[in-house]
């Protein structure tokens, strides 16, 4: 489960990039174009705009019992970084 400090500061910084999607959307959507991308067991990056606000995402795709799991890394808004280091999906 992704620490709440790290919750609320992405909150907040949803909030000053005007991201009107929820937190745990955006994370989930995120982690569905990196299942979507079909790159397994290696990190990957994409963008995906927001608004006018990119995030960027880096993470693994792990494939069990032929289900993918993803590995949230960390993300990016702008310039500031957040750890994730979490599974959604």
């Amino acid at each position: 489960m992704m620490n709440d400090e790290i919750y609320e500061e992405l909150e907040i910084e949803f909030e000053r990039h005007r991201i009107d999607e929820d937190v745990e959307e955006v994370l989930l959507d995120l982690a569905e174009a990196l299942a979507d991308h079909g790159v397994m067991d290696q990190e990957v990056s994409l963008v995906q705009a927001y608004g006018k606000t990119p995030i960027t995402v880096w993470g693994r795709c792990e494939e069990e019992d032929e289900e993918v799991n993803v590995f949230i890394n960390r993300i990016s808004i702008g310039k500031k970084k957040f750890v994730i280091e979490d599974y959604f999906l």
